[in-house]
């Protein structure tokens, strides 16, 4: 006769054991094991759901349905991209495919019945600045209640291990011309769209009736480019707006002000890299921006989390951004 040795452990530790794995593909193969391991499982309250890439489709008379971001988000804006970008960075890739990831989150997480913490991973797409093996840098960070509070982008031209330094050029320290401040721009612009798709995902995650416990969520991408981030008291804000409209509606962003730090040349001691073209972009909402609670400062030493790449470039840059003047400028409502 067989022994379970899982017999001999507590539910209380069976249930330390599983909210130790985190991922939700594995919770649910989990589950299939036994009844008792299909009771504990839905009480685990930090999961972490990747999201696989889209399977390729095989040519098809029908039309394919259009995502929720190519249709309220891209397409509007993509021929402007296309007109402000440099040639080199004009192939900006986006997300086709936000229904489908919806329905798969769905189906997966209605497995849980007790998530407090949920950490969303997208697929990569390929697209990705830096992707070609150029070197070049971007991450960007956001945070949203019921519409944009804050986002941080972190750029550079590229990134070299200091080593290689002698392979860069010597570069003019008189300020960004105007070809590079328009890259920026299409940078801030194509990071803000990223947002705001995720931020529509959010809406239809948040009023989920199993996830009605859910007090953190952050949703990232496989190659660690962008984040956006929400509290308890941002996704209630959520909750509140959606029952006013429709959850399928894009997140509108607000008008903003922008604080754009520019450097030549950055060396980040921490990771031994030096960055090319080394750029930092605070973007608030107009109407706040008298009233933020976080300093600019306080903005990157708070960014990041987890992220060591990205926590390096923030702790080399807290200087340039106290003692620079910034290019400002605003951005109408989109």
């Amino acid at each position: 006769m067989k022994i379970d040795h899982f017999d001999g452990l507590s539910d209380e530790l069976l249930f330390l054991i599983f909210s130790k794995i985190q991922d939700a593909h594995s919770l649910c193969r989990c589950s299939l094991v036994s009844k008792r391991f299909a009771s504990l499982i839905p009480m685990v309250d930090s999961v972490l759901l990747i999201v696989p890439p889209p399977k390729s489709k095989s040519k098809s008379k029908s039309k394919p349905n259009p995502s929720l971001f190519f249709n309220f988000v891209a397409k509007p804006l993509i021929q402007f991209l296309q007109q402000i970008v440099l040639p080199q960075y004009s192939s900006l890739s986006f997300h086709s495919n936000g229904n489908s990831v919806h329905r798969f989150s769905s189906e997966v997480l209605k497995k849980f019945s007790h998530v407090t913490s949920l950490r969303i991973r997208l697929p990569r797409h390929g697209g990705e600045l830096g992707a070609d093996g150029s070197g070049s840098f971007l991450k960007w960070e956001a945070e949203f209640g019921r519409e944009l509070e804050s986002c941080l982008v972190l750029g550079a031209i590229s990134s070299r291990k200091s080593n290689e330094l002698s392979r860069i050029p010597k570069l003019d320290d008189s300020g960004l011309a105007a070809d590079e401040l328009k890259l920026r721009v299409a940078w801030m612009i194509s990071c803000l769209l990223a947002a705001s798709a995720r931020h529509s995902l959010v809406k239809q995650i948040a009023v989920a009736d199993n996830l009605i416990m859910l007090r953190n969520l952050v949703i990232e991408d496989g190659s660690k480019q962008g984040r956006l981030s929400m509290g308890e008291d941002q996704l209630k804000e959520v909750r509140k707006r959606v029952k006013l409209q429709s959850p399928l509606e894009r997140t509108k962003l607000p008008a903003i002000s922008i604080k754009l730090w520019y450097v030549p040349l950055l060396e980040v001691s921490d990771s031994g890299s030096v960055m090319k073209g080394a750029t930092v972009i605070v973007i608030r909402p107009v109407d706040q921006e008298m009233m933020k609670i976080k300093s600019d400062g306080d903005l990157l030493a708070g960014a990041f989390h987890g992220d060591v790449e990205g926590q390096d470039f923030c702790e080399a840059v807290k200087d340039l951004v106290k003692e620079k003047k910034p290019y400002l400028m605003e951005m109408d409502s989109f």
